[in-house]
C-alpha cells in the first residue's frame, strides 16, 4: 500500500473513532451565512452551525475518498446496492425540497447536514474498522457522559454543563423536582437513547477480556447502565428492551450464545436488575409520575402539545403529499399556522411525511427494506456474527426510538448515530 493511502487510512480511521466518541456532544462550530434569514427562525437553536462530530465525520470521509474509497464494490451488488442508491435519493429529493421550501436557507443548511450523515454511513458501510474498536470509542465518549452526568446530579437544579437553548428537563416528585441526566448532550432523551444502543454494542467487549479488563468493562457497563436510569428518558428504556430481546434472538439464531459467552453477557446484566430495583424504590414518587401520566398535569400537557403537533403534521402532508413543505420546515409551516411557534413533531415517519412527503417515504422505506433484506439473508443462512447480532438489536432500538423523539431526523446526534448504525449493518 503505498505512504499517501496508508495515511490518509489512517486519519480516516482515526476521525471515524472520534465521531463515534463525539457525536452525542452538544458542541457546535457557528456558521455565519450572509444569504440565511436569521430573523425568520421559529427557533433560536436553528441558526446555521456544525458539530464537532460532524467536523469529525466530514474528516473522515475526505481521507477515505483520498485513499481511494477501499471497498467500494460493496455498494454495487445486492442489497447494499438499494441501500446506496436510496440514500443518495434521500439526499437528492432533499436538495430538490429547497425549490418550496418556505425558508430555504434553513432547507438548504439541513440537506448539508443531511449529506455528511449520509456519506459517514457509506464510509462505514465499506471501512473494515474493528468492530471492538468502534464498540470502545461508543464506550469511551458514553462514559464522559456518565462522568458529567454525575456532577450535574450532584448540583442539583443546574450546571453549567447543562444545555443552554432547550431548557432543564426535570421529573417531578410531588412538590420536589430531580434534574435528569443530560451528559454532554442537548436532551436526556438524546443521551438516554445513545445510552440504550450504546449497552447493546459493549455487551460482547468483555467476551475477550481477562480479569482486570474484564473487571473494568463490567464497571464501565454499569455506570452506562446507572446513568441510563438517571435519565428518565422512557423512549430509551422501551427502546433498550425491545433491542435486547431482537439482540438476544438474534445471538441465538447466530450461535454464538454458547454458555461461556452466555455467562459473561449475564453477569453484568443481573447486576443492572438489582440496580433497577434500587433505583425504583429510591426514586419511586418521581417514577410513578413517569409512568401514570395522568396524575401529573405537566405530564398531560405535554402529551396534549405532541398529539397535536402529530396533527399538524397530518395536516401539512394532506396539504403537500408529493413533496412535503420542505426539509426542517415543519416548525416554519406549523408556526405560520399557528401564529405561535412549536416544537418538532416527535415522531420520526411523521415528520419525514410532513417535510418530505411521499418522495422522502418512499426513498426511506427503500432504505429501510434494504436494511431488513440484508438481515433477513443473514438469518436464513445462518451467518450473522456476534456484532451482527447486537446491530441488530441497535437498529431496533433506534426504531422505537424514532417513534417518540425527532432527534434522528433534526439534530446531528441523532443523524450521525443512525448513519453509523446502518452503515455498519451493511458493511
Amino acid at each position: 500500500m503505498p505512504p499517501f493511502t496508508s495515511r490518509a487510512l489512517t486519519i480516516s480511521r482515526a476521525a471515524s473513532f472520534l465521531t463515534i466518541a463525539l457525536m452525542a456532544w452538544q458542541v457546535e462550530l457557528p456558521l455565519n451565512l450572509p444569504q440565511f434569514d436569521v430573523a425568520a427562525l421559529p427557533l433560536s437553536y436553528l441558526r446555521p452551525a456544525v458539530s464537532l462530530g460532524e467536523v469529525t465525520a466530514v474528516i473522515a470521509c475526505v481521507a477515505y475518498a483520498l485513499a481511494g474509497w477501499p471497498n467500494f464494490r460493496r455498494l454495487r451488488t445486492g442489497w447494499r446496492r438499494l441501500f446506496a442508491i436510496s440514500i443518495l435519493g434521500l439526499i437528492l429529493f432533499a436538495a430538490l425540497s429547497v425549490t418550496w421550501s418556505i425558508h430555504r436557507g434553513l432547507a438548504a443548511m439541513q440537506t448539508l447536514h443531511l449529506l455528511a450523515w449520509a456519506i459517514f454511513a457509506l464510509l462505514i458501510a465499506c471501512a473494515d474498522w474493528p468492530a471492538s474498536s468502534m464498540a470502545l470509542a461508543l464506550l469511551s465518549g458514553l462514559l464522559i457522559h456518565s462522568a458529567a452526568s454525575w456532577i450535574q446530579l450532584g448540583l442539583q437544579p443546574t450546571v453549567g454543563l447543562g444545555p443552554e437553548n432547550s431548557g432543564i428537563s426535570v421529573v417531578f416528585g410531588g412538590t420536589v423536582h430531580w434534574q435528569r441526566a443530560y451528559g454532554l448532550s442537548p436532551h436526556p432523551n438524546i443521551l438516554g437513547g445513545h445510552l440504550a444502543i450504546g449497552l447493546l454494542l459493549t455487551l460482547s467487549l468483555g467476551v475477550s477480556y481477562r480479569r482486570r479488563k474484564r473487571f473494568l468493562w463490567i464497571a464501565a457497563w454499569l455506570i452506562l447502565w446507572s446513568v441510563l436510569l438517571l435519565t428518565f428518558s422512557r423512549s430509551a428504556w422501551l427502546a433498550l428492551i425491545g433491542g435486547g430481546v431482537v439482540a438476544w434472538l438474534l445471538l441465538r439464531r447466530s450461535g454464538g450464545l454458547d454458555r461461556s459467552r452466555a455467562k459473561i453477557m449475564l453477569f453484568p446484566i443481573g447486576v443492572g436488575l438489582l440496580i433497577v430495583l434500587s433505583f425504583a424504590v429510591w426514586f419511586q414518587p418521581f417514577l410513578a409520575n413517569r409512568i401514570d401520566v395522568i396524575a401529573n398535569p405537566f405530564e398531560i400537557q405535554s402529551v396534549v402539545e405532541r398529539l397535536r403537533s402529530a396533527g399538524i403534521a397530518l395536516q401539512i402532508f394532506g396539504a403537500h403529499p408529493i413533496g412535503g413543505a420542505g426539509l426542517a420546515q415543519f416548525v416554519v409551516v406549523a408556526r405560520d399556522m399557528l401564529g405561535a411557534t412549536i416544537d418538532w413533531v416527535h415522531n420520526v415517519p411523521l415528520l419525514v411525511a410532513a417535510d418530505l412527503g411521499v418522495g422522502g417515504l418512499l426513498m426511506c422505506g427503500l432504505m429501510l427494506l434494504a436494511v431488513m433484506a440484508i438481515g433477513r439473508q443473514r438469518w436464513r443462512t445462518r451467518s450473522i456474527s456476534p456484532w451482527q447480532a447486537l446491530i441488530g438489536g441497535g437498529l431496533i432500538a433506534l426504531l422505537i426510538v424514532m417513534q417518540f423523539d425527532h432527534y434522528v431526523w433534526t439534530m446531528s446526534q441523532g443523524g450521525l448515530l443512525g448513519a453509523w448504525l446502518m452503515g455498519w449493518w451493511c458493511s
